[in-house]
């Protein structure tokens, strides 16, 4: 039997990454007393909890219908339940595999909706710009805010420090940025007139056209108005549970913030839901905040099984709501050349 080596080395990947996660968490929680950990987590107001998941539905709901807005600009016009139903489903398949999700979102619309897979895949990708940029910002804000925090962060890691110091000190970086570098000279110099590059500059063509269309659409303000609105709803996500424990109730939104922005960046790491680097970033921020070490534990694991149960249920119905939503696609004269 023939083995598909594409399909080994992406469940290998998966594996590997998940282990990972694992690993981060054992080595936090592997001194922990879990009988006592449980009565800390027992002690929460679940209610609280409960309250705060609408606000993760909400954001990502509103992701959804910013992601609807880019598409309408290339003159394709889905359901807005497809729309917002493959964005849902997105992060449930996320925790299958790292990253899946993202392209998933793009195929199943596609498929449905019948929109070329290349113009999902532009507009999720300019999508996923402003996330980022609106994420950075976050960490920012936080850092300008509390810079004393985040000073006393690397201070209490300092092998976190060193890896970030070790990678502008290390000659490869230095070799792999000027391999990319000869290899985009030659490509536009040597290979210019090969088949392959003419049509990677059609491609190009193409995606210039469509950024320029999503340059000009009239809603840019909804584009912001949305971005807002999903961060603040991100963070009170986060932060509501503050206030399901009385060891970080009296936090404050200031310290919400700051540890909302280092879980940001923990979910950055290719793991499964960020099992393990979220838990890190949480785990070590509450204990710079003074929260002790157990009570810290218990929050993270209480706060990640619960929202993480929460984006599994929700995004497994985005998933099986696709097929059923009514479709009736149209698609403008603006986008005919290209399709």
């Amino acid at each position: 039997m023939k083995i598909n080596t594409e399909s080994v080395k992406s469940v290998l990947k998966t594996v590997l990454s998940l282990l990972l996660g694992l690993l981060i968490i054992w080595a936090m929680y592997r001194n922990t007393d879990m009988g006592e950990l449980w009565v800390i987590v027992q002690s929460a107001n679940f209610g609280i909890i409960a309250a705060s998941l609408i606000f993760g539905l909400l954001g990502n709901a509103l992701r959804g219908l910013r992601w609807e807005l880019f598409v309408k600009s290339l003159g394709y016009h889905p359901p807005r339940a497809s729309i917002v139903f493959a964005t849902l489903g997105n992060y449930a398949v996320n925790f299958v595999l790292p990253r899946a999700g993202d392209i998933w979102r793009c195929g199943v619309v596609s498929k449905y909706d019948k929109i070329p897979f290349g113009k999902t895949l532009e507009t999720f990708l300019v999508d996923k710009v402003v996330d980022v940029l609106a994420g950075l910002l976050v960490v920012f804000v936080s850092v300008a805010l509390y810079i004393d925090f985040f000073i006393s962060y690397f201070q209490n890691n300092p092998k976190l420090a060193e890896k970030m110091s070790g990678i502008f000190s290390s000659i490869w970086i230095y070799v792999s940025f000027g391999t990319l570098l000869l290899g985009v000279v030659l490509l536009l110099t040597v290979f210019r007139e090969r088949p392959f590059m003419l049509k990677i500059k059609n491609l190009l063509y193409t995606v210039k056209y469509d950024l320029k269309l999503i340059w000009k659409m009239k809603d840019k303000w909804h584009i912001i108005i949305y971005t807002i609105l999903v961060w603040f709803f991100f963070y009170l996500y986060f932060y509501i549970c503050f206030f399901a424990f009385d060891f970080t109730k009296d936090l404050g939104p200031l310290a919400g913030l700051i540890v909302f922005a280092m879980t940001n960046i923990g979910i950055s790491v290719p793991v499964q839901g960020g099992i393990g680097p979220w838990h890190f970033v949480v785990i070590s921020s509450l204990l710079i905040l003074g929260v002790a070490e157990n009570q810290a534990l218990a929050f993270a694991g209480a706060v990640f099984t619960i929202q993480s149960a929460w984006q599994i249920l929700y995004g497994l119905f985005g998933v099986i709501a696709m097929p059923y939503v009514k479709r009736g696609n149209r698609v403008t004269d603006t986008n005919k050349s290209f399709n």
